[in-house]
């Protein structure tokens, strides 16, 4: 008979799951050691908050809910940024974390917390497995992690409980019950009445659209003429050298001419919008109607919604579109050159929207590049063009640091023939560094592209333009070449944009782990950002 370990392992493998990222602990080691038996892979990751990202992302790209594991005490709560990152990312993950054994936790209070309490804020559901029928449990919650919107569920599993043998007839408590469909009278016909007295409608394509429903959004824009934005983790569902297209919202370089976009229409069509990737308050702001697999609605902002099946709704929304409503010539013209900078000559370093292209103009077009936060997200979060489903990620409803590489690392293990790149700030770089021994253990042939500057720019620039004086943010960064060549990864440092392109070609061409180190002038985002 199975033990309750060995009943989530099993269970596990039967959806899917082929990974489980995280770090030991003598609480988790049974559950480690069934998933092991189970035959699904448990990586070993230098930090728990890796490990919870590198979940989400290979959630994001199989469909199949990530799974992260960590120990009780300190191992649940590092996972705290990686679980609330999968959250504000709208990510289908499920994280197991140990817990003291039932039969001591009211006298035991060593690395005793109460995790119901600290995950319940930022996960779809938190639980404590025993106390109903665990595979069912586990099922639910992976069910759970891909309702719309997508998000974490946290499963607590006490030491003691992981042992105990596995009865369905045993135990007589059921989970979660599964949720009565809502039916919400359609308002497509509404929003097309609106779409057809508008004069000037502006389409935004936010992170609920699926890959699946791309080819529908681009016959809607084509057919209604009118021009596009995407945002920062819908990038490449409409590609970004289509003629309409008019830049990334919002929040990323040159934000003001993208909010001065919206403001020139009269009717903003949000398809998949979520305004979580918003750090400004302009989509309350507008005249806004909305097509969504789940409701948006919050504070003071109330489009006109219609929910259900985006591909449904897209589609049926072309079908009742049967005039294009384009944007005068003068305007688009206006609004295109808004978006568009030239690269500033440098003496510190290369210029980082210079860099941004030289690496795009060689970067194959379907790999993956996975971005950090910092500067240098606002930039090629703008600036870098996408024009495929699944080619870009970046950390954006949370924002948090570090999550560049350990996403390459799950882009590279759901991609093994495709290139992938991360872009990543020094400050970044620093905070994940230990993930270059998965990489080298894995000898997974990512390409990490460190941009040097020595400073957490993109506060500096927050504190001068305050009036403040630059404190707390600048530092002395290593010499991440000879770092990550201590790692055994192979690395090169350039300080042109001619041996950037050279080096990533190399990489690219001979499919082995490289960091490229690249010093980049930070004056250049005073300029953009």
């Amino acid at each position: 008979m199975a033990n309750q370990a060995e009943a989530i392992a099993e269970t596990l493998v039967e959806s899917g799951v082929e990974y489980v990222f995280g770090l030991p602990g003598g609480e988790i080691a049974t559950f480690i050691d069934a998933c092991r038996r189970a035959g699904c892979r448990f990586l070993l990751t230098g930090h728990e908050s890796s490990a919870a990202i590198m979940a989400q992302v290979l959630g994001q790209i199989t469909g199949t809910p990530g799974v992260c594991a960590a120990t009780l005490g300190p191992g649940a709560t590092n996972l705290v940024t990686g679980v609330a990152n999968a959250l504000l990312d709208r990510a289908p993950l499920l994280a197991f974390t140990a817990q003291t054994a039932l039969c001591d936790i009211a006298t035991l209070t060593h690395q005793r917390l109460a995790l119901n309490v600290l995950f319940s804020s930022i996960t779809k559901r938190s639980a404590v497995i025993g106390e109903a029928d665990t595979v069912e449990l586990v099922r639910e919650s992976l069910a759970l992690a891909l309702e719309p919107r997508p998000g974490p569920v946290q499963l607590s599993l006490p030491s003691d409980v992981a042992l105990q043998a596995y009865s369905p007839a045993a135990q007589h408590e059921k989970g979660r019950t599964p949720p009565i469909e809502q039916r919400v009278p359609s308002k497509v016909d509404a929003i097309a009445a609106r779409i057809s007295a508008s004069k000037r409608p502006l389409i935004v394509v936010g992170l609920g659209t699926p890959p699946v429903a791309a080819s529908l959004v681009r016959t809607f824009v084509e057919k209604l003429g009118a021009p596009f934005l995407l945002t920062p983790k819908s990038k490449g569902i409409m590609p970004e050298d289509h003629p309409l297209f008019l830049g990334v919202a919002s929040g990323m370089a040159l934000d003001s001419s993208i909010v001065e976009t919206a403001r020139i229409a009269d009717l903003v069509i949000g398809i998949g919008f979520d305004p979580v990737e918003c750090d400004k308050t302009w989509f309350a702001q507008v005249e806004m109607v909305s097509l969504d697999s789940v409701s948006m609605q919050q504070g003071a902002y109330h489009p006109v919604e219609s929910i259900g099946p985006i591909s449904d709704l897209v589609g049926q929304l072309t079908t009742l579109t049967p005039e294009a409503r384009p944007w005068p010539d003068e305007i688009l013209t206006a609004r295109r050159k808004a978006i568009f900078r030239s690269p500033q000559p440098s003496t510190h370093g290369v210029s980082p929207l210079a860099l941004t292209e030289a690496l795009r103009a060689i970067f194959p077009g379907n790999g993956v590049v996975t971005c950090d936060v910092g500067s240098h997200k606002l930039l090629f979060g703008q600036f870098w063009r996408s024009y495929q489903p699944g080619t870009f990620f970046m950390s954006n409803g949370l924002s948090g640091m570090g999550f560049g590489v350990p996403a390459a690392v799950a882009a590279q293990l759901a991609y093994p023939d495709r290139p992938v790149i991360a872009i990543v700030g020094d400050g970044g770089m620093l905070m994940m560094a230990h993930d270059l021994v998965l990489i080298r253990e894995l000898n997974l042939p990512i390409v990490i592209a460190c941009l040097t500057d020595g400073s957490l720019s993109l506060i500096r620039l927050s504190q001068e333009r305050r009036g403040f004086l630059p404190c707390g943010v600048d530092f002395h960064p290593p010499d991440f070449a000879a770092l990550a060549e201590a790692f055994g990864i192979h690395s090169e440092k350039t300080p042109s944009i001619e041996g950037a392109q050279a080096a990533l070609e190399r990489a690219l061409e001979e499919r082995r782990p490289t960091l490229l180190e690249v010093q980049v002038d930070f004056r250049e985002y005073y300029d953009l950002l």
